[in-house]
């Protein structure tokens, strides 16, 4: 067997795992070197938390590991289950010391795939077992090296409120990376534009919307991470701006006195392009891409440019037909309902009766509120 490991150094590498859970194989490996063992595995399902629950292996060959998982329950967590209380360590050999009572309630497929796989005594504990998740430790021993003892049962015993925890830590990391996911796919799908920076005004996020009139509208540009505007007078405004959105001592008055609402004019364009500047708040806050903490953000528009909501998305949402979805999404982008009849040659009572089913469909009574509805909801087109 490999050389003994301290105690320190196998509890550090779970809590590596705890946050990189790629690193698990590793921290099994040290702890089957600790206990003395041949190889060893975690398993982890959690009900509430999909993403979160896997198996990890030391020593045990991916054959060996997909013929295990195809058997399904493990005998020896039944026992386990059993006869020890969660989160205390214990052999299979010493709960069931007659072998051959052992194999008998292990059964033939069973017992062929632990000699397949080189184990032969067993041991490890179940650390959680409850409707939400389930989490169990196994390390197995070849018969070459002899059963288990006390003090070797001992050692895992110290490692449990350690595996405990770390498995509480990885819950919670991939909670957040979740959460943060989720985050990632609201804030694409924003009808505004939408660019966050760092304290150091470097550039961390760009939302589509905003990517897209970064790349047409000549009043607002991105290059090497810095916002300009046409002019250098805007430029400066917006930098200053931004200086004052990222300094957590100044008051927001200061902000607003500093120009955070600001209309970008540009010759070829007859309205100006407004963007707003401001502190990051509320779930915005902790807010990080990259590595990087976001602490202002900048949200702007093209009055110009038709607002780029999904008919498709409508209809499903709604019921809507593919005609009243369009009159929807016409009627949100300022299109009035006589210039909706002229522009598709109907009606202007078809274009009426079409506007009526989709405020009964919607749940509304005005274009307003329409528009209202349609604007706040995830129908933004990400392109």
């Amino acid at each position: 067997m490999p050389e003994e490991i301290e105690v320190s150094t196998v509890i550090g590498h779970i809590y590596e795992a705890s946050y990189r859970p790629s690193f698990w194989p590793k921290a099994l490996e040290s702890i089957a070197k600790f206990t003395h063992s041949s190889s060893a595995a975690l398993m982890y399902q959690d009900n509430e938390l999909e993403s979160v629950g896997d198996a990890y292996t030391y020593n045990i060959s991916a054959e060996a590991s997909a013929k295990h998982q195809a058997y399904g329950l493990d005998p020896n967590f039944r026992i386990m289950s059993e006869s020890i209380p969660l989160g205390k360590a214990a052999a299979i050999d010493h709960i069931i010391q007659d072998r051959k009572q052992l194999e008998n309630i292990y059964g033939e497929e069973f017992n062929k795939l632990l000699a397949e796989a080189g184990m032969y005594y067993l041991g490890g504990a179940l650390l959680y077992m409850d409707d939400v998740r389930v989490a169990a430790i196994g390390l197995q021993r070849e018969r070459s090296i002899g059963g288990w003892t006390g003090p070797q049962i001992d050692k895992l015993n110290v490692l449990i409120p350690h595996l405990q925890r770390a498995l509480n830590i990885q819950k919670e990391f991939a909670r957040l990376y979740t959460s943060k996911q989720a985050l990632h796919r609201g804030l694409d799908k924003l009808i505004m534009g939408m660019i966050l920076f760092d304290k150091e005004l470097r550039v961390i996020y760009i939302n589509p919307v905003a990517r897209s009139i970064l790349e047409y509208h000549p009043a607002i540009s991105l290059a090497n991470d810095k916002i300009s505007a046409h002019s250098k007078k805007q430029t400066k405004k917006i930098h200053d701006a931004l200086i004052v959105a990222v300094s957590p001592d100044q008051p927001a008055q200061e902000l607003s006195r500093s120009g955070f609402s600001i209309g970008l004019r540009h010759p070829d364009y007859h309205s100006p392009l407004p963007i707003l500047i401001s502190h990051t708040q509320g779930i915005l806050d902790g807010f990080e891409s990259g590595g990087h903490l976001a602490h202002a953000v900048m949200y702007f528009s093209d009055p110009d440019k038709a607002l780029p909501i999904v008919a498709d998305e409508l209809s499903g949402v709604y019921g809507l037909t593919p005609a009243e979805a369009q009159v929807a999404v016409s009627i949100a982008n300022g299109i009035s309902p006589c210039d909706i009849a002229s522009s598709n040659d109907v009606a202007i009572s078809t274009v009426r009766s079409q506007l009526k089913a989709v405020y009964s469909k919607v749940g509304v009574n005005s274009q307003a509120e329409l528009t209202k509805v349609l604007l706040s909801g995830p129908f933004v087109l990400n392109r």
